[in-house]
């Protein structure tokens, strides 16, 4: 595989003992070199992950000793307790900057990571805890300059339904929501939005806001997904924000706020946009499966499938496949039965030639992306098929 544009990467230079407040200037560090994971394990060097490659960032092992009293000096001894009693903990992590410019950051400036605490066996350690950071940019990315398709784009908006977001773990989604909602609240400051995360990642309100954005997190704020939703829609919501559509209730409801004239946006882990009214009406008894299929269908506007692809000069694109349900494409789902709904959305994908493979394929034509990564979206069979038909 390519390994180009890496050599500009050098590990950061701790010295001696790892402490709190080294951690934290690293932490700094890792968001202006464009790291988005940090991979923490006791007897091990501190991994990142830059544009989807994983580089060494210290030039000294971290003991399991040094890792557990850094654990309670940044976190709390209360997270190490726990995860050390084989209970995994989630929890989101803010370094904030002050008037000295302290770590590099601006007075009100912050930067935030979703931290996952595991207990794990790990090279020779029988066990120790592995700590995985994603970096939360500070900075929203300008929907404008994503790259979205300008139907899609147009459609991403509406006054009122449900949108949906898929792809896997570490994809965009949230960052592709994150500058959905800051393109609403600087485009249309007349439209209210909140959110229901778990954790909080972006921060989405602004300084000059008339009605900065409000965030709700699991746990925190509210128990679930659900009595967020039911929260929201009390408060006159425009745009509701919901993190994961992970449950019946959750889903339901979201609908339901849709059917009340509330916009609701949330992601799905799925792989095509077929899969996501299958993954949605899965969830339901099957004795209203019908029935849910046709309120769904009543509020849904598009399911978008993204996906981050390595490209040859060290860095990631996006390639994403959707479907937009206007009024045409309704029409046709609501004449047949809804068992066949996720088949007939991908066959239009695949018929117009805007499948993420189609998408992939370019860039690999292009020399944008190489042929091992090309290998991660189609089949070596499909590719020599392709090659031999060109």
């Amino acid at each position: 595989m390519s390994q180009t544009k890496i050599s500009d990467f050098t590990p950061y230079t701790f010295n001696g003992q790892i402490g709190a407040e080294d951690f934290k200037e690293f932490l700094a560090w890792c968001a202006t070199q464009h790291v988005s994971d940090v991979h923490i394990q006791g007897g091990n060097y501190i991994i990142v992950s830059r544009h989807g490659r994983l580089l060494k960032a210290s030039n000294i092992k971290l003991a399991d000793d040094q890792l557990s009293r850094l654990i309670d000096a940044v976190f709390s001894p209360e997270v190490r307790a726990l995860t050390r009693s084989g209970q995994p903990q989630d929890r989101p992590y803010q370094i904030d900057g002050d008037m000295n410019n302290r770590y590099g950051l601006t007075r009100g400036e912050r930067l935030r990571f979703r931290c996952n605490f595991v207990q794990c066996t790990a090279g020779k350690i029988d066990s120790t805890i592995a700590l995985t950071m994603r970096v939360i940019p500070t900075q929203i990315p300008d929907l404008t300059t994503m790259g979205i398709e300008q139907d899609l784009f147009e459609a991403l908006l509406p006054h009122k339904g449900l949108g949906l977001i898929g792809g896997e773990t570490g994809s965009g989604k949230s960052t592709l929501l994150a500058a959905i909602y800051r393109y609403c609240a600087d485009n249309f400051p007349d439209r209210k939005i909140t959110t229901i995360e778990d954790p909080i990642e972006y921060i989405l309100a602004k300084s000059d806001d008339i009605l900065p954005p409000t965030q709700l997190q699991i746990g925190k704020n509210v128990k679930n997904y659900a009595d967020g939703i039911r929260a929201a829609v009390r408060r006159a919501p425009s745009i509701i924000g919901i993190g994961e559509m992970r449950d019946l209730e959750t889903m339901r409801s979201a609908v339901l706020a849709g059917q009340l004239g509330h916009l609701c946006m949330s992601t799905l882990h799925i792989h095509s946009p077929g899969e996501g009214i299958s993954r949605m009406l899965a969830e339901f008894p099957y004795e209203i499966r019908e029935a849910m299929a046709r309120d769904l269908l009543g509020v849904l506007n598009y399911i978008v499938v993204q996906r981050l692809l390595k490209t040859v000069d060290g860095k990631r694109q996006s390639v994403r496949e959707y479907i937009v349900i206007d009024e045409c494409v309704r029409e046709e789902l609501s004449s047949m039965p809804y068992t066949n709904w996720g088949h007939h959305i991908d066959g239009i994908i695949k018929k117009s030639k805007s499948r993420m493979s189609d998408k992939a394929l370019s860039l690999y034509r292009d020399g944008v992306i190489d042929k091992d990564e090309l290998l991660t979206v189609i089949s070596l069979r499909e590719l020599r098929t392709i090659e031999g038909l060109s």
